[in-house]
């Protein structure tokens, strides 16, 4: 009766042994890249900001000039944010937008082309991003 007890603790034992010798090999998977940036991503640096620059908003839109919004390329997008300019909720009615724009803005100096106007209809639309 002892033997067999004997026996029994022995298989247990080799059995546990066996058990807590597997080695598992976890493989983590490898990041892959980043998703890409949708071709039509709308840059506020190089797209945006340059508009009002090339359209000389600059020239009344600046730092100690007649009107509190700074349109310059190192201010604009503090300045936008601070004083509501846009509505990316309802991007159609911002006043950046709708103020400025070519054919239906009150503005006495607009954008040049609808295309710069759908230019910052488009980047508020995907979300205002200082990008």
């Amino acid at each position: 009766m002892k033997f067999f007890r004997l026996m029994q603790f022995a298989v247990l034992l080799i059995i546990i042994s066996m058990l807590a010798s597997c080695e598992y090999d976890f493989i983590k998977p490898e990041p892959g890249p980043p998703p890409p940036i949708p071709a039509d991503t709308i840059y506020f640096a190089t797209q945006v900001a340059p508009i009002w620059e090339s359209n000389n908003c600059t020239n009344c839109h600046k730092p100690g000039g007649i009107h509190q919004l700074d349109l310059t390329a190192a201010n604009a997008y503090n300045s936008l944010t601070s004083l509501g300019m846009y509505n990316t909720t309802t991007p159609e009615a911002s006043k950046i937008y709708t103020f400025p724009h070519p054919t239906t803005g009150d503005h006495n100096y607009k954008y040049a082309t609808d295309t710069e106007a759908q230019i910052i209809l488009q980047w508020i639309t995907q979300g205002a991003k200082n990008n």
